[in-house]
């Protein structure tokens, strides 16, 4: 996933928090920011095991989940080396390791390096070169396209939610099987469920945002209508491509009410979130958010005919 998840008890205030001094090692863990890529990870996890049987292939499927997280740790110590200066000005982020000068600039470079070569020639080496490939071009957009764009446009989160998604497809590719509607919808649905959920983050936190310079809301809105206008619109694509097995018959009988009831909960957050555009109702599309896509990805693995 190539968002930021803020800590629950996050308040959006310009006040420096006391921060106890992390170990050498637990500042690695947040320079790859390890709770963001389990996620990552475990998206290439369903493009695979929607592709392939899990325990016949369990070491190809260990291989390309090794891989895919160290590339994404790569990603993550670019994203952090870049923007240290800006991530000062952020409550959410002024303890990085970088931004609070615990780590120099050296190091971060050394460190995404690090894990970029080792997660790349590892997927070269025990998966197959597209799944490289692609673990290379998701690390390029989040570090090279993503990551600068925030400081000029909205449209960086478009960005960023292609290499959020593509995760999915270097599960799908480390298993040889063809394109087909199962590595599309996967890729769909994760590309499009971002936006909602980063526009909630982005409004809950926009008074950091903004202090740093980050350009994340639409048109700069002042008053929410587009922001929570376009995270209403994005949640219903996000619930019409999850419907495509149903119509496509590529799913058993208890897929479709499973995927209704959570579709009715993303867009009733979504609607709130529109008519009261505040904090407490931007919190409850970004939980709420976190419930649908794992109960998604859930139903698909189980309800999947055609793998």
């Amino acid at each position: 996933m190539n968002i930021e998840t803020p800590s629950l008890s996050e308040k959006p205030i310009a006040v420096a928090r006391p921060e106890s001094s992390p170990g050498w090692f637990s500042d690695i863990l947040v320079l790859v920011k390890l709770r963001v890529n389990i996620l990552v990870v475990a998206t290439a996890f369903v493009g695979f095991a929607l592709h392939a049987s899990i325990l016949s292939n369990w070491l190809l499927l260990l291989h390309t989940l090794i891989g895919t997280g160290l590339v994404a740790g790569g990603a993550a110590a670019a994203n952090q080396t870049l923007e240290r200066r800006f991530d000062r000005d952020m409550v959410r982020t002024q303890n990085r390791p970088l931004a609070a000068g615990r780590f120099s600039r050296r190091t971060g470079i050394f460190v995404s390096g690090i894990f970029l070569a080792t997660g790349c020639l590892w997927l070269e080496a025990a998966v197959n070169l597209r799944a490289m490939l692609l673990a290379l071009l998701t690390f390029l957009i989040y570090a090279f396209a993503y990551t600068p764009l925030k400081r000029f446009t909205s449209a960086c989160i478009l960005v960023g939610a292609v290499a959020g998604a593509l995760p999915v497809l270097i599960g799908w590719t480390a298993t040889g099987a063809d394109f087909g509607t199962w590595a599309a919808v996967a890729f769909g649905v994760l590309f499009l469920w971002q936006i909602p959920h980063f526009l909630a983050i982005a409004w809950w936190g926009r008074s950091d945002y903004t202090r740093a310079g980050y350009h994340v809301l639409p048109f700069d809105d002042q008053r929410g209508y587009w922001t929570a206008g376009s995270a209403l619109v994005y949640a219903a694509a996000t619930v019409a491509v999850s419907f495509v097995p149903v119509w496509l018959h590529q799913v058993t009988g208890w897929y479709w009410p499973g995927a209704l009831i959570l579709g009715i909960l993303f867009l009733v957050a979504s609607i709130r979130f529109l008519t009261i555009r505040s904090q407490t109702t931007a919190r409850a599309l970004f939980f709420i958010s976190l419930a649908y896509l794992p109960g998604l990805y859930l139903l698909m693995l189980l309800c999947r005919i055609n793998g």
